[in-house]
């Protein structure tokens, strides 16, 4: 075990996964299962999706196939890292030398953190008061708008960071982003079944000379224009040169989330009334 193939790095992700660099192999629990994945397994790690929070590590299978595993994360540098610690560890080797398998075990659970029972609390909350509304008769108006409140409150809640995010990307890009051109050097598929969307990787150089990459659904072409943040050259980058749409549509995302969660709000406020009456 040495320094290359053991990583401090801690990355956690949605919904409790976790992912570890150890002894030689990316230990990913995610899903109630650890996926133990040999970094002479790896053909590729990369930081991708929306902002370059999502681990990506691409297993090659065969010289012709290969399965994906990834993590979403909410911090983007913190992929980054953990990305750039698996590639140190990767070996040299011959495309065509075998690799070794992808090990599964499940995973033992501790008992349900604080914020799970918080949100039990909230949905009981949430079926009491619909069925106390019910039982004083106040009405098909007050129940419906008190049942489909929290439903727009989340729905809303959902689109906000990425709105955010979109906008403040485009302000970032717009006042002080550098445009290179970039080069495809592969696409790859992300998900399964009807969920599988098609990313494509890009390498450029940028204005200190430094080759980086950037992957993500935008682009197809093989040589495309990408404009990054000199601050953020890989977390912060888009395809093409323009910042109009990406802000057109970073407002409507912030727009749309807001008129919804205002929109949830109201409806539960106008059932909590009712159930004062």
């Amino acid at each position: 075990m040495t320094e290359i193939d053991t990583s401090p790095l801690v990355l956690h992700g949605r919904r409790r996964s976790v992912a570890r660099l150890r002894a030689g192999a990316v230990l990913l629990e995610t899903g109630g299962v650890r996926h133990r994945i040999p970094v002479a397994a790896i053909a590729r790690v990369d930081a991708t999706g929306p902002g370059g929070r999502v681990l990506t590590v691409v297993v090659a299978t065969t010289p012709t196939d290969s399965v994906t595993y990834s993590l979403t994360s909410r911090s983007a540098p913190a992929v980054r890292a953990f990305a750039d610690a698996v590639r140190r560890a990767l070996p040299v080797r011959d495309a065509d030398e075998p690799r070794p398998e992808v090990s599964v075990e499940p995973v033992e659970r501790a008992g349900p953190h604080l914020g799970y029972a918080i949100l039990g609390a909230l949905v009981l909350t949430y079926v009491l008061v619909a069925v106390v509304l019910v039982d004083r008769g106040a009405g098909e108006r007050a129940v419906v708008f008190w049942l489909a409140g929290p439903v727009l409150t989340g729905a809303g809640s959902t689109v906000l960071p990425g709105g955010v995010r979109t906008v403040r990307e485009a302000v970032v890009l717009r006042r002080r982003g550098i445009t290179v051109e970039g080069r495809r050097e592969g696409s790859y598929e992300v998900g399964t079944g009807e969920d599988v969307v098609t990313h494509h990787t890009y390498a450029y150089v940028d204005a200190l000379g430094n080759t980086r990459t950037r992957s993500g659904q935008q682009g197809g072409a093989d040589e495309v224009d990408i404009l990054y943040d000199p601050e953020d050259p890989e977390g912060t980058t888009k395809v093409g040169h323009g910042t109009a749409g990406h802000l057109a549509l970073g407002l409507f995302r912030l727009l749309a989330g807001l008129a919804t969660v205002a929109a949830g709000l109201w409806a539960m406020g106008v059932g909590a009334v009712a159930l004062f009456r």
